[in-house]
């Protein structure tokens, strides 16, 4: 350090300087242009906080004047600058107050911010959202139900739990929820897509009809309307005709309508409707129910028809329903070529897939029962003919000696198998009989049987006296002619 007086170097241990042999002084000497330095920084630095004034800005004017004057100053000069000294001091205090002051506002504006944004709802809906798409689920309900305290009633939050509880697999809380939602948005396919899922899956269609037929989104009602049954609908209003009418029957779905025509309430084990109706005279109470795929029933409706009509389609059948000694053709009266009759010979009720009547057929030997039905070209049915017969010939052969007598016959003349058929045999059967001038004939079919097993009739029928066993060349009109010749 050096000596205040001569300006030698000294060793900061020493006291006297070694140059000049004055004392070193321990207490700092005075120096103005240090203060005046310090009281201009801190006048400038109030300038730019605005705190100047006319007083002070004249004090550093004097203070300017005073250096430019001289290094030397008088002691009145000194004595006034030592008197500014305090008050430099209350402007740096007060600067450093000022400071504190906006450092403390900002933290205390921050932790309010902070505060304020910990508990504001677009940032728990915003942390919702990140929960969710990071699959940090708990954390997602945490949030979304923070936000579902402020507002109850957002469909867009309770979709967003809704999704939550379907990623996790939660079908319960899902439900819920979704019902939920249907409270406030009653319209809303999310959630009604939800519900019809779980009901589908749980195959309760009963369950998922009933609240099909409240949903008022026509969307989800057809994309779903096979989980629906919608009641019958019918081509003719009800009342009162003067002709026959068909009646059609209508219903939306791939299942089936069944009705009465007495007004008895119809199930499934009523008649199926396939066709037209007919209506053809009286008085007729159509009840129909629609049967859905799923077993759901609509409701049953109801009209009723008066025909004041002397039309009657019936199948018009040659022999009537008895026991016969002598066996007859049968024949059906068929109008003409719109109409087609349809008929079983193992009392099963016919439809469009039974025989279709086309030639007078030989009765059966023993018991039998035919049913016919009429259908006409707009596909309205009559009703069902039954006939029944039993057909039991005074005879002195049987069936199986028939048979033996026959194949003797066919034997004798060379017949009886055909070379040009290898692997074939002929076969022989007796299954009805005709009357002829008075005399029963058992009529005698012959098959080809391949290996196979499957028979094919040859064209070939015999007629055999049942009382004298004479043998005769069949042949049958389709009017129920029968024609005899020798072989």
């Amino acid at each position: 350090m050096k000596c205040p007086h001569c300006g030698g170097e000294m060793l900061p241990e020493q006291v006297f300087c070694e140059h000049c042999g004055k004392e070193r002084l321990l207490v700092p000497v005075y120096e103005p242009e240090i203060e005046e330095s310090v009281a201009e920084s801190m006048h400038n630095i109030m300038d730019d906080l605005g705190g100047n004034t006319p007083n002070q800005n004249h004090t550093k004017e004097n203070t300017s004047s005073n250096n430019v004057n001289g290094v030397n100053r008088t002691s009145t000069d000194v004595s006034r600058n030592a008197s500014k000294e305090p008050h430099a001091m209350k402007q740096l205090n007060f600067f450093v107050f000022s400071v504190l002051s906006l450092v403390i506002l900002v933290v205390v504006f921050s932790i309010a911010f902070y505060i304020y944004t910990e508990n504001s709802y677009d940032y728990h809906y915003q942390k919702a959202i990140s929960a969710f798409e990071t699959h940090q689920m708990e954390e997602a309900v945490y949030q979304t139900d923070y936000c579902l305290s402020e507002e109850p009633d957002n469909v867009e939050l309770l979709l967003l739990k809704l999704h939550i509880y379907l990623q996790q697999s939660m079908k319960e809380e899902a439900l819920e929820t979704a019902y939920l939602i249907l409270t406030y948005d009653s319209e809303n396919e999310e959630a009604l897509e939800c519900i019809i899922a779980e009901y589908i899956k749980n195959e309760e269609y009963l369950k998922l009809s009933k609240f099909l037929e409240k949903c008022t989104v026509a969307e989800i009602r057809q994309k779903y309307s096979r989980y629906l049954a919608s009641f019958p609908e019918y081509s003719e209003p009800e009342g009162e005709y003067d002709t026959a009418i068909s009646l059609k029957l209508f219903s939306v779905g791939n299942g089936d309508i069944y009705y009465s025509l007495d007004g008895t309430t119809p199930s499934k084990y009523s008649t199926r409707y396939t066709s037209p109706i007919k209506l053809i005279s009286g008085e007729y109470l159509v009840s129909s129910v629609y049967i859905n795929e799923y077993g759901i029933r609509s409701e049953v409706v109801i009209k009723k028809y008066v025909i004041q009509s002397d039309l009657e389609m019936l199948p018009s059948v040659s022999v009537k329903s008895g026991t016969y000694q002598m066996p007859q053709m049968i024949g059906v009266d068929v109008p003409d070529e719109e109409y087609i009759v349809y008929y079983t010979t193992d009392g099963s009720t016919p439809d469009l897939d039974s025989n279709i009547y086309t030639d007078a057929f030989p009765m059966p030997l023993g018991n039998s029962i035919f049913k016919f039905l009429m259908i006409d070209s707009e596909g309205n049915e009559s009703d069902i003919v039954t006939c029944q017969y039993s057909c039991v010939p005074v005879c002195y052969y049987d069936t199986d000696q028939a048979i033996i007598i026959l194949k003797q016959k066919l034997a004798t003349l060379g017949k009886l198998s055909d070379p040009g058929l290898p692997g074939q045999e002929k076969i022989y059967a007796i299954d009805s009989a005709v009357t002829k001038d008075d005399v029963v004939y058992y009529l005698i079919y012959e098959y080809l049987q391949s290996e196979t097993g499957s028979m094919i009739k040859t064209g070939d029928v015999f007629a055999f006296n049942v009382l004298d066993g004479t043998i005769f060349r069949a042949a049958l009109s389709s009017e129920g002619n029968v024609s005899l010749t020798d072989f």
